[in-house]
């Protein structure tokens, strides 16, 4: 069964039982309605942090946006549901490597992760464009705890990332510091890599370049994506 268009039928029934439309959906989870319209297509599927936003905003079990598995055997996704962000990875990048041997593929020694996703270190990128572009790649060297290697489009982070230059995110939708670098998507706006600070309801999004201002924000048009994962000090 195909799994995108299973989640696509899933997320069209729940939207249209509560009488929303597309645009409705969107702005509830922070995305673009081209986005919303693509999944319900079953031509692209949500991303883990997104499946979970879809179920918070439902109010269901990720369980509902998959196939139902044999009942001789516990839910697997059940099961993936109760782990920890970093215990999750850990199983995605293993089922990716049983996959692969499965397919013929041996890659031991190698890692896999998220790759392909440009982000902007000055005006941000277009959000849909960038989900879009997504693919799991092997490096062999991956930091601890990264979930996603992303390419740095712009100057405004330098000197500590350069234009062009790769850097590691772990996905998580919460900072654990004002001042943080962490990769954002920006409601009609799009993606990108900035410090962050939480102020009255508007988040304040802060370059290390000094020639770049500051961008401001209410809170609820910002979804943080993941934290940069930098080198240490």
């Amino acid at each position: 069964m195909d799994l995108a268009k299973y989640a696509g039928n899933v997320i069209r029934k729940l939207r249209e039982d509560r009488k929303w439309t597309q645009t409705d959906l969107a702005e509830k989870v922070g995305i673009g309605k081209s986005a919303i319209a693509n999944y319900e297509a079953g031509t692209r599927a949500p991303k883990q942090d997104i499946l979970f936003s879809l179920a918070n905003l439902f109010g269901v079990s990720i369980n509902n946006f998959f196939p139902p598995i044999n009942n001789k055997n516990k839910n697997i996704v059940s099961i993936y549901e109760q782990l920890e962000s970093n215990r999750k990875s850990n199983v995605y990048k293993f089922a990716i490597d049983q996959l692969n041997k499965q397919n013929g593929i041996s890659e031991m020694s190698k890692k896999y992760i998220v790759n392909n996703r440009c982000t902007a270190a000055g005006t941000p990128i277009d959000g849909d464009y960038e989900d879009a572009q997504q693919e799991i790649v092997v490096r062999n060297e991956v930091p601890r705890g990264a979930d996603e290697v992303v390419t740095i489009a712009g100057d405004s982070m330098q000197p500590l990332l350069m234009r062009g230059s790769q850097a590691f995110v772990h996905y998580q939708p919460v900072p654990d510091y004002d001042g943080q670098i962490v990769i954002v998507s920006i409601k009609d706006i799009g993606v990108t890599c900035k410090k962050i600070y939480r102020e009255d309801g508007k988040i304040r999004l802060k370059s290390i370049n000094e020639k770049y201002s500051d961008m401001i924000y209410p809170a609820q048009d910002v979804r943080v994506i993941g934290k940069v994962i930098t080198q240490k000090k």
